[in-house]
């Protein structure tokens, strides 16, 4: 017999290289390994991805980053300029290399058809009017709105991200009743199998267990749909693959906070002082009259300083310098009407970003009602719904004492599991209504935040 071979030390660096590979791997795509199956994704943690990777987010960041550019851009028009330049020209008949200032008979000017001219010069403009100043507030303004609309957005993705947690739990919870259901139905099967063979039940009894059974199955396919497609979508929206949000991998959440204790017009006023969507619309009204005073600046005249140092040289004359400098002042007197339609845009303009700011201040507070309702309306279908969920589940436990007895029917019995499901399923959407519906005022409102969620949220692990 040959000797076994032993594994050399080059393999087993080989082997804990390639282990360590593929966790790094694992590690930098999000993408758990095989030994991580048990790794629990909490909502604040799935918020956190996905505002780390969704493009809506990035986007807007984006977005503030080039707002800030054009600020900087604005700013610059404050700032002399300073420009550099070169001229090589061919003549078909010989040209004065340098100007001319005076006339010397025993210095004739210089011609040549070949001549390089160069030119350093530097601009700055006094006063224009306003115009700068008008340009530099209107990039401040669309700077801000641009933040606003990075937070509005990240806010949204928040709350996103919440329901599409939120729906695989309830559809995981769901499943799992319906699975519960399932287990009763097949008990109760199991019971008139037995019954039927002793002939002291009727085939009828079956007949109406298997229906029941066949109905509780269709229905937990449907179940299954609906927790696949929620997976799915929470994958999409983190940056993952189905397997990283499975169900199981989840953990139920609830709010901690009492409820909401502020009255209608403290959330509006909330509203008002933190809305995204208010601050963006405000930024818009200053960035418009901005607008309107920089396109009334082009009535008003410039005055700019500027200067020049200049050469003038040939192929047979050596490089000859010289200064100057100067001030314009400038005013156009006929446009076309040019001005005077910008003028009169930029001031309809501001006027429909008014009506657009008083527009989203309705929309604002008519989304607060929206949401103080449906959050008052889901907690309290969530407390008649585990009241009911408790009498359904005493009724259930007594309809299967009186069947096994004797005293009752099945048809009651079956009747009772089936309205016991249908009450769990609503319980557990009832309660995660009341938690969509929290985080929807806080949207609104203008606090939907990663603080927020750990703050007003808890995970039932």
């Amino acid at each position: 017999m040959r000797p076994q071979a032993r594994p050399t030390a080059v393999t087993i660096l080989l082997v804990l290289a390639l282990l360590a590979t593929t966790a790094s791997t694992a590690l930098a795509t999000g993408h758990p390994t095989d030994g991580d199956q048990d790794v629990v994704l909490t909502l604040g943690e799935a918020v956190a991805r996905a505002l780390d990777s969704h493009p809506s987010v990035g986007a807007a960041r984006a977005a503030v980053e080039a707002a800030e550019a054009g600020v900087a851009r604005a700013r610059a028009a404050y700032w002399p300029a300073l420009r550099a330049g070169a001229t090589v020209m061919r003549y078909e008949e010989p040209s004065l290399v340098a100007p001319l200032h005076g006339f010397d008979l025993m210095a004739p000017p210089e011609f040549d058809d070949k001549l390089l001219r160069t030119d350093l010069s530097a601009s700055w403009t006094l006063y224009d009017g306003g115009g700068r100043e008008a340009q530099v507030r209107g990039a401040r303004a669309g700077e801000a709105a641009a933040a606003a609309m990075s937070q509005g957005a990240e806010q949204a993705l928040i709350a996103r991200v919440t329901l599409a947690y939120l729906e695989v739990v309830s559809a995981r919870d769901v499943l799992e009743a319906s699975d519960r259901y399932l287990e009763a139905l097949s008990a109760e099967r199991e019971r008139v199998r037995l019954f039927l063979d002793e002939g002291r039940a009727a085939q009828l009894e079956m007949l109406r267990a298997n229906a029941a059974l066949a109905d509780a199955r269709a229905r937990r396919v449907e179940t299954t749909s609906r927790l696949d497609l929620a997976e799915a979508n929470l994958a999409r929206l983190i940056g993952t693959t189905p397997d990283a949000v499975r169900a199981d991998r989840l953990v139920g959440t609830q709010l901690i906070t009492p409820g909401e204790t502020r009255t209608l017009d403290a959330l509006i006023h909330a509203a008002e002082a933190g809305s995204p969507q208010l601050e963006r619309a405000r930024h818009a009204v200053t960035a418009a009259d901005a607008n309107r005073r920089l396109a009334a600046s082009a009535w008003i005249p410039s005055v700019d300083v500027f200067g020049s140092y200049l050469g003038f040289a040939s192929e047979d004359v050596d490089l000859v310098t010289e200064w100057q400098m100067g001030a314009a002042l400038s005013f156009p007197l006929f446009t076309g009407g040019e001005r005077m339609n910008a003028h009169r845009a930029a001031k309809a303009e501001a006027r429909r970003v008014r009506e657009d700011l008083r527009l989203a201040e309705l929309e604002v507070a008519t989304g607060v009602d929206a949401a103080l309702n449906a959050l008052a309306m889901a907690a309290a279908r969530a407390e008649a719904v585990a009241e009911a969920a408790r009498h359904q589940e005493e009724v259930t436990r007594t309809e299967m004492l009186t069947l096994r007895t004797g005293a009752g029917t099945q048809t009651d019995y079956l009747r009772a599991e089936a309205d016991l499901l249908r009450i769990r399923s609503a319980l557990v959407e009832a309660r995660n209504s009341k938690i969509a519906a929290g985080v929807e005022l806080a949207r609104v409102t203008g606090e939907l935040t990663s603080a927020w969620l750990d703050e007003n949220l808890e995970s039932l692990r």
